[in-house]
């Protein structure tokens, strides 16, 4: 080993030979070395699979809905606004009680469509024999209605 006191007589090129190489620091691991990380992206993970789970059981409790909307959207240009109204019965059954739902009919029944859905046009008789409902803008009502309306219990 040398002291500073034998550098002062060296030349430049004699000084470089004298430089040990610098040695290259360990690698960083990326992954966290505490437990508390660990942990966090476990709940992470818990809370996704949670949100996942809760999102695809609300899908399949709805399947109704889609089903019904993709009859009424199945119906043709002819049909009666009674095809319409039994389509939305049957789909009521499913989230409503059974006896209330089954005896309503007429005013009745539109009262009913119209209290539990407020982001359509409002329904009018089904049953109305002087003036014929456009058949077009009736289908989309009740899609309407398929796709908001709310439970009350």
């Amino acid at each position: 080993m040398m002291d500073n006191s034998d550098l002062e007589n060296l030349e430049l090129y004699q000084l470089m030979a004298e430089i040990k190489p610098v040695s290259e620091p360990a690698v960083i691991s990326m992954w966290p070395q505490g437990p508390g990380w660990t942990v966090l992206l476990v709940c992470v993970a818990v809370i996704a699979v949670l949100a996942l789970a809760i999102y695809k059981y609300k899908q399949f409790k709805q399947r109704h809905r889609r089903f019904a909307i993709a009859e009424i959207n199945a119906l043709n240009d002819n049909a009666s606004p009674l095809a319409i109204s039994s389509i939305l019965k049957r789909c009521a059954f499913n989230d409503f009680n059974r006896a209330q739902i089954a005896s309503l009919t007429g005013t009745n029944w539109v009262d009913f469509l119209n209290a539990h859905c407020h982001k359509h046009t409002p329904f009018h008789d089904f049953y109305q024999q002087d003036q014929q409902p456009e058949l077009v803008l009736l289908k989309q009502q009740a899609i309407i209605w398929l796709s908001h309306y709310k439970v009350k219990l």
